[in-house]
C-alpha cells in the first residue's frame, strides 16, 4: 500500500508547499510513509479502469482542487481523504452556502449571481439592482472560486458592484451581507474527524478580511460550545474528514462564512502548538484501519 499527498503541480511547480511537508513529516513519525505527489506527475486515462495507475490499497491526502483526478482516483477505488465531492462542494463558494443552509446551517445573508457563459454585462444588471435593494452598501462580493482571502471585494455602492461584476466576465460570484461587527476578525477552528483540535482568533488592523495571507494576525483561541458544534456541523454537512471552519461572530450569533477542504496549518501550529498535520494523518490512518 501507497500513500500520497496530492498538490497542484501549476501552482507549486518547484517547491513542495507547506501544508504537504508537514503531513509528510507526520507521516514519517508515525511510521506511514507518505509520498508528496503533484498532480501534473499523472498521465490519468480515463478511457479503462485503474487508468489513474493506482488501486485500491493505496491511499491520497489531497491538498488540491483537481476534482476531475480525484474523481478518477475514487472510481479506481483509491481511498482519498478529503474526498472528491467534497473537495467540489467547498471550492465553489456558492455550493458551499447551498449545502450549508439545506443542513440548516446559518449564514451571512447570500445571493447567487445567475450563471453566464460569456461577460456578466448590461443583461445581469437587473440582478445587480436587486442584490443592492436586498443586502444595501457596502456588501461582500466572493468570486465562487478564491483561496486566502483573494478574490474577495469590499463594494461600498453602485458603481463598484457594476464595475467589479464587469470584471468577472465568465466567472461565478455570490453577494453577502457585510457584518460591520464583524469586519476585520473571524475565528478559524479546525476540525478532523469530527473534533475541533485547534482554533485562532484572527484579527486584521486594516482590512475587512481577516486571513492570514492578507495580513491579519492570529492567537490561540478557545472556541465557545456553539462555534465548536458549528464547525462539527458544518464539516458533517460537507462531508469533510478535515477541514478549516471560518466563524463569524454577528448580532444573530456566529455565522460560518467559509470552509476550507485544504486549509493551510502553518499559523495555527505556530500560536496554538497544536500538532494538525499530525491529527490528520492519524485520522486517516484509523479511517484506513492501519
Amino acid at each position: 500500500m501507497a500513500g500520497y499527498v496530492l498538490y497542484n503541480g501549476f501552482w507549486n511547480p518547484e517547491t513542495i508547499p507547506d501544508p504537504v511537508r508537514r503531513l509528510v513529516a507526520a507521516g514519517d513519525r508515525m511510521g506511514f510513509a507518505l509520498q508528496a505527489r503533484p498532480n501534473t506527475s499523472f498521465a490519468a486515462e480515463i478511457s479503462r479502469h485503474g487508468g489513474s495507475g493506482l488501486t485500491a490499497a493505496d491511499t491520497v491526502l489531497c491538498w488540491d482542487k483537481d476534482v476531475r483526478l480525484l474523481r478518477m482516483l475514487e472510481a479506481d477505488g483509491v481511498a482519498v481523504y478529503n474526498s472528491a465531492e467534497a473537495v467540489a462542494v467547498c471550492d465553489d463558494k456558492s455550493l458551499t452556502h447551498v449545502a450549508l443552509t439545506r443542513a440548516g446551517l446559518p449564514t451571512p445573508r447570500t445571493l447567487l449571481a445567475p450563471m453566464t457563459y460569456l461577460d456578466f454585462s448590461a443583461e445581469g444588471e437587473t440582478f445587480l439592482y436587486t442584490a443592492a435593494e436586498t443586502l444595501g452598501f457596502p456588501l461582500v462580493f466572493k468570486e465562487c472560486f478564491g483561496s486566502l482571502g483573494e478574490q474577495v471585494y469590499l463594494i461600498r455602492n453602485r458603481e463598484e458592484l457594476l464595475s467589479t461584476a464587469a470584471r468577472m466576465h465568465h466567472r461565478p460570484f455570490i453577494l453577502q451581507e457585510f457584518l460591520a461587527e464583524a469586519a476585520g476578525e473571524d475565528k478559524r477552528l479546525y476540525v478532523v474527524d469530527g473534533r475541533v483540535v485547534a482554533a485562532m482568533h484572527r484579527r486584521s488592523a486594516d482590512d475587512f478580511r481577516a486571513n492570514i495571507g492578507a495580513g491579519g494576525t492570529g492567537e490561540a483561541y478557545i472556541p465557545t460550545a456553539a462555534e465548536t458544534a458549528l464547525a462539527q456541523q458544518a464539516c458533517q454537512a460537507l462531508g469533510l474528514l478535515f477541514a478549516g471552519v471560518d466563524i463569524l461572530d454577528s448580532n444573530r450569533g456566529p455565522l460560518l462564512c467559509e470552509v476550507n477542504a485544504s486549509a493551510h496549518m502553518a499559523a495555527l501550529e505556530a500560536c496554538t502548538g497544536v500538532d494538525v498535520a499530525g491529527h490528520i494523518v492519524s485520522a486517516v490512518i484509523k479511517r484506513r484501519g492501519m
